[in-house]
């Protein structure tokens, strides 16, 4: 039995893109009979999005290397994948002298300085990287997206398709740091459309009670989605949905759901520009108000050509088997190929 150290953070501050996509390379592991650890500052954050059967060590720093190369060290993982910004190139050496790294990393900002490198992003290919020491091996572009099993499952099928839209889903993040909820809520405001606004686990209550009083606003069908267990299947059967440019984007691409999006973190806005390039969804920018919300919904609630169009080059981007790859080159790396 193999055993992964996953390092990642999350949470209503950091948003909880790195412990959703660490989440389902840990779910791929986990469910071949291998042991997986979170080093994280972040526990209860783990705890709460992450695979039940994770373990987890608490570390007192995001940006210093010692303590989780001290617990390397104790714990003896046989292969390490880390996911955050705060580890560096020095971080990412210290590291690799204690254990075989694969270092997952949404842009070039750091040289890098492991046995894997993975960029599953639209732009990754194109980005012009540097490295330390021996060069990696590189997984770059959408074929290593992580993305969770619920969504690689719907992925295979086909989606559903309605010529007159009657669901959205509108999911900003799971702690939503730019407060837009329900701003986009009040643009479907005059479409007979149902709705499912996300509440993310990172909402505080003022965020909460702000989309439950922009959903009494509105005539359209609106309901209040706390954190549901069953997002996956709401995200696949809608005609359309309104998120950011993160992570969920991907899910979204590989379902087949047509996309309104905005960036709201600068690690967001390349994802936008390979959107948009791509005519793969509609983009607004970051400055994006409740009219330019308006317009984006109301387009693909009269527009069926450009929602078919927008479905299938989804699916064509992103297969939404990353997560499979990124595991057997995990396990690869641990235990050889015949063990992966």
């Amino acid at each position: 039995m193999a055993h992964l150290a996953i390092r990642a953070d999350g949470g209503p501050d950091i948003g909880y893109g790195h412990l959703i996509r660490t989440g389902a390379l840990a779910e791929r592991v986990l469910s071949r009979g291998h042991a997986v650890t979170y080093a994280t500052t972040t526990p209860e954050s783990v705890r709460n999005v992450c695979p039940d059967p994770v373990e987890v060590a608490e570390l007192p720093a995001r940006d210093d290397p010692a303590p989780f190369v001290r617990w390397l060290d104790t714990a003896n993982p046989d292969v390490a994948f880390t996911d955050a910004y705060p580890v560096d190139t020095a971080y990412q050496r210290r590291v690799r002298e204690a254990v075989p790294l694969v270092v997952t990393q949404d842009d070039d900002r750091h040289a890098v300085c492991a046995d894997v490198f993975v960029n599953g992003n639209l732009d990754a290919v194109e980005r012009e990287y540097t490295f330390v020491g021996s060069a990696p091996e590189l997984r770059l572009g959408t074929d290593y997206v992580l993305l969770r099993s619920e969504i690689t499952e719907r992925a295979r099928r086909e989606p559903p398709w309605r010529e007159t839209p009657e669901r959205a889903v509108v999911t900003m993040g799971g702690s939503d740091t730019a407060d837009l909820t329900p701003t986009v809520v009040r643009a479907f405001d005059g479409l007979d459309l149902r709705v499912d606004a996300v509440v993310g686990p990172g909402f505080s209550e003022r965020q909460a009670v702000a989309v439950e009083n922009a959903a009494a606003d509105v005539s359209a069908d609106v309901t209040v989605r706390r954190d549901p267990d069953d997002l996956a299947d709401r995200l696949f059967r809608a005609d359309f949905a309104v998120s950011t440019a993160s992570s969920t984007t991907y899910e979204l691409l590989a379902l087949g759901t047509p996309i309104v999006c905005a960036p709201v973190v600068d690690n967001q806005e390349s994802i936008a520009d390979e959107l948009d390039r791509r005519d793969a969804a509609t983009v607004l920018g970051r400055d994006a108000d409740g009219e330019r919300f308006v317009r984006g919904i109301a387009e693909y609630a009269s527009n069926p050509d450009l929602r078919r169009e927008r479905r299938e080059r989804g699916r064509e981007l992103v297969d939404g088997r990353g997560s499979e790859r990124v595991c057997r080159e995990v396990l690869s790396l641990a235990d050889g190929e015949s063990d992966a």
